[in-house]
């Protein structure tokens, strides 16, 4: 099947809820990658850069490492990596799995920490997200119990438009300890602007803890994403610290425009600069490129650990090799993740 008739069933047919299973293209060659029929990535319903597919296992001793090394760079902080109870996480890989959307670390909760330690990360979130309500403060009381025995771990709570919303906000703060939160405005179908939340934003705000935020429209919209929904959100709390996931594709200049008038506001590199398309197309990954050296102090790495296509190697080195200055690299590899939370 060719390539633009793949293109046009994935735009009438992704949603976030039930998307098509593309198995049945296994085996064909798409944008001059050759098949692999043991690799699931072949049928992905987003396109892939280059012609052929990044290592999805690591390395005994990963490439980036000694480059990190030379860049004077101890260790790297992911500001984008999942936790979820056990039962939840299968069920998100199940849904990645009827997608053809290989999932690269796939491996017991323990052996994933390992795995991100294996690959220099010494810190990093845990996010997870609500699409329902009642689920969000549980999420938090999981978290609480279990971000201890994940070294390294910087918990990460969530919350959902509901009643008693704030009192459970004030409770991962104040009682857990909790450093940032975490919403995904298109799997909770969120609106910011809901005035619900509107108690949270302002305490949030007042405890500079920080948000990372899902808005963008990549790699599906959803009701409540997009560039129209975010920045009278940000307007309406000027001082509130924001991480766009994602540098907020599609719409990555659109965000990155908002930079210089909120400083509390930063952009996170998750799933931008691979080979895996997405959240965009070439052209508007590469011109995001000059973004990092512009804001350097307000961009922040991320993975999407564990669930993304290609192993640890693959954002890392793919960043390492980017044209920005070596004093960009150190601050957003590593620098200011340690300069928000370990002040």
């Amino acid at each position: 099947m060719e390539r633009k008739k793949l293109q046009s069933l994935h735009n009438e047919s992704l949603d976030h809820t039930l998307l098509p299973c593309y198995a049945c293209f296994a085996g064909e060659v798409r944008d001059g990658i050759s098949a692999n029929l043991s690799d699931i990535r072949i049928a992905s319903p987003f396109s892939w850069r280059g012609k052929s597919f990044p290592p999805i296992t690591d390395a005994e001793s990963p490439e980036h490492l000694k480059q990190i090394s030379d860049l004077g760079i101890p260790s790297i902080f992911d500001i984008h990596t999942h936790f979820f109870p056990e039962t939840i996480m299968k069920l998100i890989w199940r849904w990645f799995d009827n997608v053809n959307w290989a999932i690269g670390y796939r491996l017991p909760e323990s052996e994933r920490v390992n795995r991100l330690h294996h690959n220099g990360i010494k810190h990093f979130t845990t996010l997870n997200y609500a699409h329902k309500k009642n689920m969000a403060e549980s999420l938090n009381d999981w978290t609480f119990a279990n971000f201890k025995n994940w070294e390294g771990a910087i918990p990460f709570g969530t919350f959902y438009p509901e009643e008693g919303v704030l009192r459970y906000v004030k409770r991962a703060v104040e009682e857990y300890g909790f450093l940032g939160f975490k919403l995904h405005c298109e799997v909770s179908k969120l609106n910011l602007n809901d005035p619900e939340l509107g108690d949270c934003f302002t305490y949030l705000e007042k405890k500079e803890i920080p948000i990372v935020i899902h808005t963008g429209t990549a790699p599906l919209p959803g009701e409540f994403t997009g560039i129209q929904f975010f920045k009278p959100f940000i307007e309406s709390y000027p001082k509130l610290h924001v991480i766009v996931a994602h540098m907020g594709a599609h719409e990555i200049s659109a965000y990155a425009a908002l930079l210089g008038d909120f400083p509390n506001l930063a952009l996170d590199t998750t799933m931008v600069f691979v080979d895996f398309l997405a959240t965009g197309k070439v052209e508007d990954v590469d011109s995001a490129i000059p973004i990092l050296e512009a804001y350097q102090n307000q961009i922040y790495f991320g993975s999407d650990f564990p669930n993304i296509p290609y192993n640890l190697n693959h954002p890392i080195a793919n960043l390492l090799r980017l044209p920005i200055s070596d004093k960009a690299k150190q601050k957003i590899l590593y620098q200011n993740a340690k300069n928000r939370f370990f002040k």
